[in-house]
């Protein structure tokens, strides 16, 4: 079987990914709306106001700007207010205290000045929010809770080094009330925006009367919906609690959210080994900028990113890493130890590192990446990966064994008992076994350095399976991506063995490549939860995850602006079942709502529309959103999708509900006994007219803390 090429990119564009600076949400129990979080706030002015006049003007008392980025850490030091699609949020309070409740509110307007934006269209969003938070502690962790619906009347563009005015609904000002705050977003995609003075003006109306009290949204009926997938063993079905009508409670998550619902074994406490595909091209940053306006979000995300190169296909990614604020020091290896954690958190044991070439910033990333893992002493191993659809399989087996023997010196490159250091590939067809074999044994004579080779194929056919198995210590596949694909795969695993080898079964989550111009369809977390379960099946030896963080293709597990840590938290619970032989115990309850945030059939502003023929199986695109749980008893799953509302009684277990994708807001209630248990509503609209096509889905994961 003929499997997708992997998309490479070459050592001269070092840093070739433009990724979608927005990031899945972590949601908590909706029960209390002390428990959303946000970053911290900075003062930027007092108050003045003039009860008796006809037009008042408020300062803010208290302001500052939280980011899903650093989820714990407060911003009020910063001399600004930052404001994203979905990872800035700035906060703001006014002394509505001073205005004279007796007379009505004719008109208000918010006006700020904007100090930077990458803005092409308008899009402020303020939403009211409780006053109960503080400039100096306000993170992304302990937000407050905000409301689902915009209180500005018109969107307004922002223009760097001007002033410009948001027309808010007058209702959203309560006169008399000490303190009206507000949080403030940007709803265009791909751009950063901040700014500073922001300023309240109220003018009344000529009537003397209370100015009225903001009306809640009442919640939509839900109606009934077809029966869920399960993936465990069904249980009774509850008795249908009563849906909730609170505004659902989201906050953002921690990047090592990782395990909370069930216990993950530590990285070597098993001989069955899970691995990532590391991707050097791609790190946490690039340029040590603020994410606002770093590498990433002026060249990777912005489609006319590097000169236009990429606006044929709207940007060269669609996603990137979770960014945090610039660091001192040796940032580049600090944020390759971040990574290390990340992936240690998630239960895996090390990085299959892609090794393109011998010098440059990839060879410097894949280096310190080895030191990283030796530094995080987690026993987090690294296996250099040599990518024989690269300029690194240009060098001659000597030069490239001298490489090699470097990356072996470290003391987190991966050894069998039996003392090899293991050496894996990419494309290992793309060289011939005597090739290979030259490397191995310039390695052993040279440096007597022995070598467990893993040959890691584009096509894992019996020709090269047989072809490779003489010089291997393991066979594996770079692997399908769609669902259908995968379980209609043969046993490779039993073919490996039979030839005396092991086998180490790919896992991937998804493919969607805007340069390429296709896409597979993974059906939410079908994909993912398939490739598990055909390395649990078939007893695979090890496990490559592809890949960690290659956000060219959207194959990325790692923390990031538009999945958080959806998918590497749902890997997780697999991956405790492959090490132990049985699935985990789920302790606490959790979610995860996967969607694209456009239809299939949209078409977008600008670029190309990708097809759905990147794994050649024709399996048919979907519309689809999906909720899934696992937990600890029965309960019933209300899913809104826009104006449509449907519930589900689900099992305890794991179970993927799914329901029709339509334009508006995703949001996910899961209610027990009457309670509440988890809550939380997509950050990701879904638009009729995106600006660029994205067929990659999009995370949300709902925890208990």
């Amino acid at each position: 079987m003929t499997l997708p090429g992997k998309h490479r990119l070459s050592e001269n564009r070092h840093q070739t990914s433009s990724t979608l600076r927005r990031r899945l949400m972590t949601a908590v129990v909706a029960v209390s709306a002390a428990a959303l979080a946000v970053t911290a706030a900075i003062p930027i002015g007092a108050a003045t106001a003039a009860a008796d006049a006809p037009s008042v003007s408020l300062n803010a008392s208290r302001s500052t700007w939280i980011t899903s980025r650093q989820p714990t850490s407060p911003h009020n030091q910063y001399p600004y207010l930052s404001a994203t699609a979905s990872a800035d949020r700035a906060f703001v309070a006014f002394p509505t205290g001073t205005l004279d409740a007796k007379k009505k509110i004719g008109s208000a307007t918010l006006t700020v000045r904007v100090q930077s934006t990458a803005a092409t269209a308008a899009g402020f969003q303020v939403y009211p929010t409780s006053s109960s938070w503080k400039a100096a502690t306000l993170t992304a962790a302990n937000r407050p809770a905000s409301g689902s619906t915009p209180v500005n009347t018109a969107l307004t563009k922002a223009v760097r080094g001007t002033t410009v005015s948001i027309p808010l609904n007058p209702s959203a000002i309560v006169a008399g009330a000490a303190e009206t705050s507000f949080e403030i977003g940007y709803a265009q995609r791909y751009v950063g925006t901040t700014f500073t003075s922001p300023t309240l003006s109220i003018r009344y109306s000529d009537a003397a009367t209370p100015a009225p009290t903001p009306t809640a949204t009442p919640t939509a009926t839900p109606t009934p919906t077809a029966t869920p997938t399960s993936a465990p063993k069904p249980t009774a079905t509850p008795t249908p609690a009563p849906s909730p009508t609170e505004d659902p409670v989201v906050t953002p998550p921690t990047a090592t959210g990782i395990g909370g619902s069930f216990a993950i074994p530590a990285p070597g406490s098993s001989a069955k080994k899970v691995f990532a595909h590391y991707f050097p091209p791609y790190p946490v940053s690039i340029d040590n900028a603020s994410p606002a306006s770093d590498y990433y979000a002026r060249n990777y995300i912005d489609p006319e990113g590097e000169g236009g190169k990429h606006a044929a296909y709207g940007g060269l990614l669609r996603d990137r890493p979770i960014g945090r604020a610039p660091l001192s020091g040796d940032w580049r290896t600090t944020d390759l130890g971040t990574e290390v954690d990340q992936a240690a958190d998630a239960g895996i044991d090390g990085f299959t590192v892609d090794v393109m070439s011998w010098s440059g910033q990839n060879w410097d990333t894949t280096v310190r990446l080895m030191q990283a893992a030796a530094d995080a002493k987690r026993g987090f191993t690294v296996v250099p990966n040599v990518d024989a659809s690269s300029g690194a399989v240009n060098a001659s087996p000597a030069a490239i064994a001298a490489s090699l023997a470097k990356l072996y010196s470290y003391s987190s490159a991966y050894k069998l008992s039996d003392g090899r250091y293991v050496l894996s590939s990419f494309a290992a067809e793309d060289k011939s076994p005597a090739w290979w074999s030259s490397v191995i044994g310039d390695l052993k004579n040279t440096y007597g350095i022995s070598v467990a080779f893993i040959a890691v194929l584009q096509n894992a056919s019996d020709a090269n399976l047989a072809a490779f198995s003489p010089i291997s210590y393991g066979l594996s596949q770079w692997g399908a991506r769609t669902a259908a694909t995968i379980q209609a795969t043969p046993d490779l695993a039993a073919r490996a063995h039979a030839l005396g080898d092991k086998w180490m079964q790919p896992v991937a989550v998804q493919d969607s490549r805007p340069n390429g111009g296709k896409y597979a369809e993974a059906g939410n977390t079908e994909t993912l939860r398939a490739s598990w379960n055909k390395a649990i099946s078939d007893g695979a030896d090890f496990v490559q995850i592809a890949t960690w963080n290659d956000y060219s293709e959207n194959t990325d597990v790692a923390p990031s602006d538009n999945q958080g840590v959806t998918f590497l938290d749902v890997s997780a619970y697999y991956l405790a079942q492959f090490k132990t032989g049985s699935a985990p115990k789920i302790t606490s309850d959790s979610a995860y709502i996967t969607h694209r945030d456009q239809l299939t059939t949209a078409v977008p502003q600008i670029g190309r529309v990708q097809t759905p023929n990147l794994d050649g199986t024709g399996t048919a695109p979907r519309n689809t959103v999906e909720v899934l749980t696992m937990l600890t008893a029965p309960a019933t799953v209300k899913i809104t999708v826009g104006s449509t509302v449907k519930t589900v009684d689900v099992p305890a277990g794991v179970t993927a509900t799914t329901v029709p994708l339509t334009t508006g807001t995703v949001w996910a209630t899961i209610v027990r006994g009457g309670q509440t248990v988890l809550a939380g509503t997509s950050p990701y609209t879904v638009t009729a007219k995106p600006l660029v096509n994205d067929m990659e889905y999009f995370g949300v994961t709902l925890t208990k803390k």
